[in-house]
């Protein structure tokens, strides 16, 4: 028994691993490993959001339905009804492809001056207790 004791406080005392891990999609080099940098836990799911909300459908080879059809709305009338479709159809793409996530609320408001939607997605990932945010804005390319 003591031998068990003492391994349970030996694992208690230990820090706590990273639950996610990513590579930096920046692609910038670590100073002191000399290696492409990383993304960790939360930053790494908030990278994997923004890049699922900006994948359109058929751009991932054999997965024709991954990404979102978001990109499709951003050339719809800017108001309040799109905006409303677009945070519906985010609830629902980060519900079907990325699992680490749970999301509460999504927020969309048009920006009529600057043709653009200001995303706001408040969402907890599992394993972490803290509400996370993440916020985006959605603009069309010419």
């Amino acid at each position: 028994m003591a031998y068990e004791e003492e391994r349970l406080l030996e694992l208690s005392k230990k820090t706590v691993s990273r639950i996610y891990k990513d590579i930096d999609m920046s692609f910038e080099i670590n100073p002191v490993s000399k290696d492409i940098g990383r993304k960790y836990d939360v930053n790494a799911v908030k990278q994997a959001l923004k890049n699922l909300l900006l994948t359109p459908y058929f751009t991932k080879p054999f997965t024709p339905k991954y990404g979102s059809p978001i990109y499709d709305m951003l050339f719809e009338p800017i108001d309040k009804d799109t905006a409303s479709l677009i945070g519906s159809l985010i609830e629902e793409t980060i519900d079907n492809f990325e699992p680490r996530c749970r999301v509460e609320d999504v927020i969309v408001y048009p920006n009529f001056d600057l043709n653009e939607y200001k995303v706001q997605i408040n969402f907890y990932v599992v394993g972490v207790r803290d509400p996370q945010i993440f916020r985006t804005s959605l603009k069309r390319l010419r």
